[in-house]
């Protein structure tokens, strides 16, 4: 189980730099075996190149997280509405 501690972290980290504006979605998933998912949905990442939205959002992470905590994040997904929109 993924500590609380840990996920309130995960969302801080996101939601107070890059991600915080009131339409931004960050939601943070616990795995099956404990690990940690992350989806964020922004118009930010709207026109973005496949991989950079991903990148940004790790990019954030392991600059706040410690190395044990970053790898407890097993997936990160990152895209804007219009891409979500256009699948």
């Amino acid at each position: 189980m993924a500590a609380k501690k840990l996920l309130a972290k995960v969302r801080q980290a996101l939601k107070q730099e890059a991600f915080g504006d009131e339409d931004d979605l960050v939601d943070l998933i616990e795995a099956h075996d404990g690990s940690i998912h992350v989806v964020v949905v922004s118009r930010k990442l709207d026109g973005e190149r496949l991989n950079e939205p991903q990148a940004m959002v790790c990019d954030e992470l392991t600059a706040r997280l410690s190395e044990s905590e970053w790898s407890q994040i097993s997936l990160a997904i990152a895209r804007g509405p219009e891409e979500i929109k256009a699948l």
